[in-house]
């Protein structure tokens, strides 16, 4: 729509300091779907029919008009057909595998067909292009796969599989599969879910209970535009490109890390506003709503695509990672890893502890985000840094334990707290920047830090022995009173 981008144009240049116009676009299509919510969920739940219509036509206003993708809209509906098709035909575990790499190989060639664009024009940020919407639909689709191989497999399930399996007699009409895949509100920047949370949510009369739902997404609005003001505010100061620069080289090792860490709040701001913004909208539509409780109260699930506490105030890497983009996270484990590296569910823990198999997820992730050789970077030094850091607390969290000291205790939560800021930030650096060479000297002007420190304690602990020796020495001396 000229209009619109004219306008979009004018607030960027006028008070957004230049921020992109797809990104405010972006903003804009999700705000008006807080509108297209309210009127979505005044369709009676007795109509499934029309609800999944509403959001079909809403995701094709609100996507092509607002936001002007049509090739991702004429991509995505053409994917659609083909997976549906596929999964009305194929049979066996054939099904969801050939889902699987379809699915994949068509993101493929769309994220290919961007960075090559981009590249030619030298740009230096991923647009906000349909590619983003594409994840979310991969995520949507292999996840259904492999829910309706559970219903129709006849083979031992976990407790998530059970609860998301479809059978053979309740699989989704080709209306209700496009209205689950083309869900207005989560199209463009997620959150995922599977289609079992789906059906709830057009069951529900949310209508009914629609101060709740109001209560929970203008609250979940309110912290996305509060992270917004963050990034605009900020944003233009703080950037990983800085990080590369021969500028940043000359500075203090503490004026370093203090950039470092500021930087990686400001760009995960932006973050926050799409997920927080766009998780809203989905409340307000009824999405996230397990029933009712005892005292007719509404029971919530968890559709949260980020725990910002967990991701700002967390004290570990695993707390730091579990709390960040909560619903790729999800589908890598549930839909990715137990079942393509074939892990069968009650092998997982042990499965999960090996450095290799970390390593081969945090790959499949790599991919699925796209091709930039700092995607890479970031995800298999993930991989070894997530090892390291088990590594570290298994054999120091004894010697705490050991002390009844909180001083002990709190020094040791604000060393992991401060370590574990450092670090993400260091390993996102290459994901931000994305080609090697810029990398490279965003890593090195910050020493190498972070891979030099997983080098050490992989040689204190696994090799010199430095791990037996702790767990001598807690074993010999009992714990104080």
């Amino acid at each position: 729509m000229l209009v619109l981008n004219q306008a979009l144009a004018w607030l960027s240049t006028t008070y957004l300091g230049g921020l992109p116009i797809d990104r405010i676009a972006t903003v804009v299509s999700v705000l008006l779907s807080y509108l297209l919510a309210h009127l979505f969920r005044r369709i009676p739940p007795t109509n499934a029919s029309a609800r999944h219509l509403f959001s079909i036509i809403s995701t094709i206003l609100l996507f092509g008009l607002v936001q002007e993708q049509y090739l991702g809209l004429i991509h995505l509906t053409i994917g659609a057909l083909v997976i549906y098709t596929m999964m009305r035909v194929l049979r066996g575990s054939l099904m969801p595998k050939a889902v699987f790499l379809v699915a994949m190989l068509h993101m493929s060639y769309s994220q290919l067909r961007r960075q090559w664009g981009e590249q030619a024009s030298d740009a230096q940020q991923i647009s906000f292009d349909y590619t983003g919407a594409q994840m979310i639909f991969v995520i949507k689709v292999t996840s259904l796969a492999f829910c309706l191989h559970d219903g129709r497999a006849g083979v031992p399930l976990s407790a998530y599989q059970t609860k998301n399996a479809i059978s053979a007699d309740k699989a989704p009409s080709l209306l209700e599969y496009l209205g689950y895949v083309f869900f207005f509100p989560g199209f463009a920047v997620g959150p995922s879910f599977e289609m079992a949370t789906y059906r709830r949510m057009i069951s529900f009369d949310s209508m009914a209970h629609r101060r709740p739902l109001n209560t929970r997404a203008y609250s979940t609005l309110l912290i996305g535009l509060f992270w917004m003001a963050v990034y605009v505010a900020y944003s233009p100061a703080f950037t990983f490109l800085h990080l590369a620069t021969a500028e940043f080289r000359y500075k203090g090792m503490v004026a370093k890390a203090l950039y470092l860490c500021t930087t990686g709040v400001v760009a995960r701001a932006a973050y926050y506003t799409a997920w927080k913004m766009s998780e809203g909208a989905c409340v307000l539509a009824g999405l996230g709503v397990d029933g009712l409780d005892d005292t007719g109260s509404v029971r919530w699930m968890d559709i949260s695509n980020v725990h910002i506490r967990s991701v700002e105030l967390g004290t570990s890497i695993r707390e730091l990672i579990d709390g960040w983009n909560i619903g790729t996270n999800t589908w890598l484990r549930h839909h990715v890893y137990l079942r393509i590296i074939g892990a069968q569910p009650a092998k997982h823990a042990q499965a999960s502890s090996s450095t290799a198999a970390t390593v081969m997820t945090f790959l499949v992730s790599a991919w699925w985000h796209g091709f930039y050789p700092g995607y890479y970077l970031t995800f298999v030094i993930a991989a070894l840094v997530s090892s390291a850091a088990r590594t570290l607390r298994r054999n120091l969290n004894p010697l705490v334990a050991q002390s009844k000291s909180d001083n002990v205790r709190l020094a040791y939560n604000f060393a992991g707290w401060a370590l574990s800021k450092y670090t993400l930030d260091f390993v996102v650096s290459p994901f931000m920047v994305l080609t090697l060479p810029l990398s490279v000297s965003a890593w090195r002007n910050n020493y190498f830090s972070v891979p030099i420190a997983v080098v050490l304690i992989h040689l204190s602990f696994n090799v010199l022995g430095g791990g037996h020796y702790i767990r001598r020495h807690v074993a010999a001396k009992p714990a104080k009173k």
